[in-house]
């Protein structure tokens, strides 16, 4: 019969990880990642056109969370984090940004912009945050 105390190590445990994961350098990158992409989407949308506002938000805020699908665990300092999440995030605003304004220039639609902006915009979130999150977990490892 078990004991009184293994509920409590339990919920302790499950806690315990819970604060881990959420106060990670990981959860920072995203959340950088997520405050740059709400005003880069509202630039890109006044200065490329206002097809460019849901690509941009959509692959900012969600290219930098790609690159740790396989587990890939970063122990980096918070700030070092938070530095990775700006430029990453900066980088994809300004990529999707332009293809976004390519598409257009070459006589696009709005509709064919905004899905060419999306896609391109999160492979290559994805292949950015994949090198940045195996860069920074092999330099701590």
């Amino acid at each position: 019969m078990p004991s009184n105390d293994e509920p409590e190590t339990l919920r302790a445990d499950i806690v315990r990880r819970w604060k881990e994961e959420l106060f990670s350098a990981d959860t920072v990158v995203a959340a950088v990642a997520v405050a740059v992409a709400i005003p880069a989407g509202l630039a890109a949308a006044a200065v490329v056109d206002p097809a460019a506002l849901y690509p941009v938000w959509l692959s900012t805020a969600s290219g930098p969370s790609l690159g740790y699908w396989r587990g890939i665990r970063i122990e980096v300092p918070m700030d070092t984090a938070a530095r990775v999440g700006l430029v990453m995030a900066s980088v994809i605003a300004a990529v999707t940004s332009g293809v976004v304004a390519l598409t257009l220039a070459l006589g696009g639609t709005q509709g064919a912009a905004v899905v060419a902006g999306a896609v391109v915009g999160l492979l290559f979130g994805g292949l950015a945050s994949r090198f940045a999150f195996h860069r920074l977990a092999g330099e701590t490892a």
